[in-house]
């Protein structure tokens, strides 16, 4: 979709973006993504799944998948190690 808005060639976007920023296009993006979503776990009360659709996953289990690759446990797991983390210092 990016490519399409800025009339490029999916390819070549990716190879742009993957020869500056060593991240191919989704893993860049998604780097965006998972910043955003640790900020809404750490500063909202909003749950999981509002916290999905808001980073425009419409398959909530996706975003848990995701997150679970990258972190090592679930979002839920994650915003109570923060928390508890927060009360400790």
């Amino acid at each position: 979709e990016l490519a399409r808005l800025l009339n490029y060639n999916g390819s070549y976007l990716n190879s742009i973006v993957q020869r500056r920023t060593g991240l191919c296009l989704f893993d860049y993006g998604m780097t965006f993504c998972f910043q955003k979503a640790e900020r809404l776990l750490r500063e909202t009360t909003l749950s999981v799944s509002e916290i999905a659709l808001q980073l425009k996953f419409t398959n909530r289990t996706h975003f848990y998948e995701l997150f679970r690759q990258k972190y090592s446990m679930t979002p839920q797991q994650w915003r109570k190690m923060q928390k508890s983390a927060e009360h400790s210092e």
